[in-house]
């Protein structure tokens, strides 16, 4: 009972997380209306939110040491429901800014303790865990922005749906104080996460963090500018937008089958693979006059490319194994720099090129990511060094 609790918490979270990270860009229309500000105005409350994420890392390994990672759970969650509840409900521009930084400690939070909870419910298929809170955070994505079209078509409140999608986190409420993360002594002599031990970990760790940033700096701009690409290409409006949603439903099917492929395969030998066969894929689409491919070739993007956050979650905390909780911090904080710096090098970018420029952008970043994940994998090994640092 107490693995089951564990794993519903940390998959609850993730789902959660999923739905506040798409929240701003389902609810773009709800908030203009509810602030009555122009989008450029609206979309830098989003600036709050990343900062919030960035705050608690210095903390938050201390505290979870401290106090526990179920009591820091708690009030991260009472922090991203506030977010969720209050941001689509409360009609002041200023308060957004002040919800969106308790939110993204709530995320701080989230990404801290959730792959902690994971390592205790799955110690033996620990990195499937991870691949299928991946899935589950695509999912509560999924969620927001469909029920969000469906409010708006309808003319229904915003906030309806974030209050239904939050009731996920009000059960996390519930259950979090029934939940024992203490031990027994049966349940200590139980096989532990495998640590993946390595030559120089402070400089795999930086390695690790610069590939987190890289890779949702791919995903933001993948997200933004994939549709503009293709009609860029010659492709329909409606054939581009057709091609993104491939995209995301292939990355969440791409996360689910990784469950079961990262019992076989090793993190650094998914992470190495997958790159390279993104990069493939995304040089036929370059090289391709034929947009009729295009819908082949994001469908294999998305696929391989969906699950490379948790592989970089699972790598850097089985190499900080010792501390879980800041290993995970560390990565997501460097995902959400990546989040930051994105659009303001992509839109330099496109300003001065051209949108047919974004897709070279990327194939340069994954090859970033490929070389890294090289570099990774000679690094370390599941076998002690001698004199590891």
């Amino acid at each position: 009972m107490r693995k089951t609790r564990l794993a519903f918490l940390a998959f609850a979270s993730y789902f959660i997380v999923g739905v506040i990270c798409m929240m701003i860009g389902s609810e773009m229309s709800g908030l203009i209306l509810l602030y009555e500000k122009p989008i450029e105005k609206v979309v830098l409350i989003g600036s709050a939110f990343a900062l919030g994420r960035v705050v608690p890392l210095p903390v938050i390994d201390k505290l979870v040491r401290k106090y526990g990672p179920l009591k820091i759970m708690f009030y991260g969650t009472i922090g991203i429901l506030c977010y969720m509840v209050g941001l689509s409900i409360i009609p002041i521009y200023e308060a957004g800014f002040l919800l969106a930084f308790i939110g993204g400690i709530g995320m701080a939070v989230a990404d801290a303790c959730s792959p902690l909870l994971l390592s205790k419910a799955f110690p033996k298929s620990y990195s499937s865990s991870l691949s299928a809170g991946q899935a589950i955070y695509a999912l509560g994505g999924f969620a927001i922005s469909m029920m969000a079209g469906y409010m708006f078509n309808n003319g229904l409140p915003m906030y309806l749906c974030n209050i239904l999608l939050s009731l996920v986190g009000v059960v996390s409420l519930f259950i979090i104080p029934k939940t024992r993360w203490e031990e027994t002594a049966e349940e200590a002599q139980e096989e532990k996460v495998r640590p993946l031990y390595a030559k120089n970990t402070v400089l795999c760790f930086v390695l690790l963090g610069i590939s987190s940033l890289v890779y949702c700096a791919i995903c933001s701009t993948l997200g933004s500018y994939m549709t503009s690409w293709m009609e860029a290409s010659g492709m329909s409006s409606s054939g581009a937008s057709y091609v993104l949603s491939i995209f995301n439903l292939f990355s969440l099917f791409g996360s689910i089958c990784f469950i079961f492929i990262l019992r076989v395969m090793k993190e650094k030998t998914v992470l190495l693979v997958n790159c390279s066969i993104s990069i493939f894929a995304l040089l036929i689409t370059v090289l391709t006059e034929d947009t009729s491919v295009y819908y082949i070739t994001m469908a294999v993007v998305g696929f391989f490319i969906g699950v490379l956050f948790s592989i970089l979650i699972a790598l850097a905390t089985r190499i900080g194994y010792e501390h879980i909780s800041l290993s995970g911090a560390i990565i997501a904080t460097a995902g959400g720099c990546g989040d930051i710096l994105a659009p303001i090098v992509s839109s330099f970018l496109v300003k001065n090129n051209g949108v047919l420029i974004v897709f070279r952008y990327v194939i340069i970043m994954l090859v970033i990511m490929s070389v890294i994940a090289l570099v990774i994998s000679r690094m370390t090994r599941e076998e002690e060094y001698a004199n590891s640092k």
